[in-house]
């Protein structure tokens, strides 16, 4: 019992529940306009939709009085906890009313429908996000690095020099090591490489010549002896075939910078404080006036 008693956290805790009490005590009884909690008819038809749209059907009606229970619940606890304080320097907080702002100043300016030559502009400076993805047709034998121990690479040295004397007609099943994964490739994409034998994998394919034999070649299991047959980099695209990729991130594109410029607007109503430690660890404070 002793012990318990000498818990910091215990101690926390019924600091906490004081706090609470002696806030109720200070706030009297429930009663006027700051007290009173209206659950409208939109709030109610809300809940209900909410409740449809995860179920796929209408609440019933002691689940639609659930659901008004609960939402009463939430604002009491909501008001309370803020009338504690208990909202301010809480990162979670202070992170979910950033998004909240963010999201109400991308409604205040709406972005209008862009033209063909905007998007077609946009596409031009920004090629590299619409390009048909990279794709490779290569044969792959895998050597086990614990099973070969200090040996790996002698005799990794030996195939692949077997390899490239037999060139392309080599049966890539019947050598190296077992792993559950196909030897041959054909038109597999650049991201699945990447997702079955790791992102390593495929950017060591980028740089290495056709028709021949190769190795070591990193992966996530071990290395790897490949001959890649055929490599298609990937091609930049007519704005027809990427309309809708195109328009989606130019709309998003313009609400980061209506953002930005929402932000810039904000930041010049405050004069900021930033203290920065010296040389010597002391504080040195800066302050920057962007108000006009």
């Amino acid at each position: 019992m002793r012990k318990l008693l000498r818990e910091p956290l215990l101690h926390f805790m019924l600091l906490g529940l004081g706090l609470f009490l002696l806030h109720g005590w200070m706030a009297g009884p429930a009663g006027g306009s700051g007290r009173s909690i209206v659950i409208t008819q939109g709030r109610i038809e809300q809940l209900a939709a909410g409740f449809a749209r995860m179920h796929q059907r209408a609440p019933a009606a002691s689940e639609l009085e659930a659901l008004i229970d609960d939402a009463i619940r939430e604002e009491i606890f909501y008001r309370e906890a803020k009338a504690l304080g208990l909202d301010q320097e809480d990162t979670i907080v202070r992170r979910r009313l950033r998004q909240k702002l963010e999201f109400v100043s991308e409604d205040v300016v709406p972005v209008p429908e862009p033209t063909d030559g905007q998007l077609r502009g946009y596409l031009q400076a920004h090629p590299e996000k619409f390009r048909s993805e990279a794709s490779y047709s290569l044969s792959q034998v895998y050597l086990n690095p614990q099973r070969h121990g200090e040996r790996l690479a002698v005799h990794m040295q030996s195939l692949l020099a077997e390899l490239q004397r037999v060139g392309a007609v080599a049966d890539a099943s019947k050598l190296g090591d077992a792993l559950l994964l196909e030897h041959r490739f054909q038109n597999v994409t650049a991201s699945e490489l990447a997702r079955l034998f790791g992102v390593e994998f495929e950017t060591a394919l980028r740089a290495l010549p056709t028709t021949e034999w190769h190795g070591p070649v990193p992966s996530g299991y071990g290395v790897h002896l490949v001959f890649v047959d055929k490599r298609d980099d990937g091609r930049a695209v007519a704005l027809e075939y990427v309309r809708d990729e195109v328009r989606r991130e130019w709309i998003h594109d313009q609400r980061q910078q209506a953002n930005e410029r929402f932000y810039a607007d904000l930041r010049e109503r405050y004069e900021v404080t930033v203290e920065r430690p010296t040389a010597n660890g002391s504080a040195s404070a800066l302050t920057v006036d962007m108000r006009q």
